[in-house]
């Protein structure tokens, strides 16, 4: 997911899912296969071990990648990553447990705080003055903050205009995990995994705004 040449301090324009997240279904359809064949009974439990291991690793690989591939996070790259997390979370809906959907809430939540602060920084960093350390004459050609309300915003108005057809594209990579994939039958919990972050007591999304707030205010 992360090593897939993307520049994620300037990703490209979202158009939908990568082939990279696609390929990483592709092992779960795999053992799929297998233990549907094998020994049917044992599909939820194995899928869903599966599934919490996926996502923990995800969550696992941002902290190891914080400073380095993940040390600048901007809007575009955040939207990618929260369009295939939705994505990962429509099609293997059957098998999140509540570990791996609080597991999925904290990875949002920290992409959202690395976004935020990334676009804090840019906006304040040296850079954007003019050379020779004149004072631009409209403090607006600094840049103007983006908020995480901003970023979900923009994320969640991808999923509404690329999920659909990203799921209807691949459906014959993930056939196995869902018989249909309209967005009508899909738990509401799915759909709006990012709307319902927002809303935890305890969601990290909300941290990340209290975050943002007292960086500003430094």
């Amino acid at each position: 997911m992360l090593d897939a040449g993307v520049q994620w301090a300037s990703a490209p324009a979202v158009k939908g899912v990568r082939d990279a997240a696609v390929e990483l279904l592709h092992s779960l359809v795999s053992v799929h296969a297998e233990v549907f064949a094998g020994c049917k009974p044992l599909l939820d439990k194995t899928l869903g071990i599966l599934v919490e291991g996926l996502i923990d690793t995800l969550l696992s690989l941002f902290h190891e990648n914080q400073e380095k591939d993940l040390r600048a996070l901007d809007a575009n790259g955040f939207c990618q990553l929260m369009l295939e997390l939705e994505y990962f979370e429509t099609i293997l809906n059957p098998y999140f447990t509540h570990e791996a959907r609080e597991s999925l809430t904290s990875l949002q939540g920290v992409l959202l705080e690395k976004a935020t602060e990334s676009a804090t920084e840019s906006v304040e960093t040296p850079s954007n003055r003019r050379r020779g350390g004149d004072e631009p004459s409209d403090e607006r050609q600094y840049g103007s903050a983006v908020s995480p309300d901003d970023l979900i915003a923009l994320a969640q108005q991808y999923s509404s205009e690329l999920l659909q057809a990203e799921l209807e594209r691949t459906r014959v990579n993930t056939a196995c995990f869902i018989e249909s994939y309209p967005l009508d039958s899909v738990p509401e919990q799915a759909k709006a995994s990012i709307r319902g972050s927002m809303d935890s007591p305890s969601g990290s999304f909300k941290s990340s705004q209290n975050f943002q707030g007292r960086q500003r205010r430094r």
